[in-house]
């Protein structure tokens, strides 16, 4: 089975509302597709909500050798975590997706009253925004690389750079990363997050990632 050696992290704190519908269903899909794989799930107290703690915590509960890990809102389809785990024989890390197609209300209840073993290439949504270049959303790699970086930075609280933070972290440390070239992940809708401490992060990735002085720099000029 290709999912036997795989625990897949996610970071989920219950709003009672559209994020708890869209995990539910979530929930189901993995056990359906994935049922040898490990589900994981963690949350956090920590206020503004801490996703890094969260994907931290789903970690320490992980007893497996590769990691997914994966937004409570992000839905795939089966042969992309296939293909990816091929990709992963080859590649530090895989990012399973090109695009992010971001379905509004309407749509993610429709997707939602579906089979949780829906065929996401076989769904005819139309008129969605979609955006590339992204890094975060779902992430496949070795446990050994998420350990080595000292797993997601917790100074990132609220919405905003912990993904890129991770991504950096795990390029400069550990290698770089392969795409899954031709597909794309869907995210189902959800009110957006505050965005009043994104300033903040920003000040904390600018200084501890992207500076030339940062410990992430310091580190990967010493492999």
């Amino acid at each position: 089975m290709f999912d036997e050696d795989i625990s897949i992290l996610i970071p989920f704190k219950s709003d009672g509302g559209h994020r708890h519908r869209n995990w539910e269903w979530l929930r189901r899909r993995y056990e359906i597709l994935m049922p040898n794989a490990e589900l994981c799930i963690g949350s956090s107290d920590i206020d503004p909500y801490c996703k890094s703690a969260s994907v931290n915590n789903a970690a320490k509960q992980a007893t497996r050798d590769i990691f997914i890990i994966a937004d409570a809102d992000i839905v795939f389809d089966v042969d992309q975590i296939k293909a990816s785990i091929e990709l992963l024989k080859k590649h530090t890390w895989v990012i399973p997706y090109v695009s992010v197609n971001l379905l509004n209300e309407e749509q993610t209840n429709i997707l939602l009253q579906k089979e949780a073993d829906v065929t996401l290439r076989d769904t005819k949504f139309t008129d969605y925004s979609s955006f590339s270049g992204s890094m975060g959303g779902m992430n496949i790699l070795p446990r050994s690389c998420f350990e080595k970086v000292g797993g997601f930075d917790e100074r990132f609280k609220g919405w905003g750079c912990e993904d890129d933070a991770f991504s950096l972290a795990v390029y400069y440390m550990c290698g770089p990363f392969t795409r899954l070239n031709g597909n794309s992940m869907w995210h189902l809708y959800h009110p957006r997050a505050s965005l009043s401490n994104y300033h903040n992060n920003h000040e904390v990735l600018d200084k501890h990632y992207l500076s030339p002085d940062s410990h992430i720099y310091k580190a990967s000029s010493k492999e």
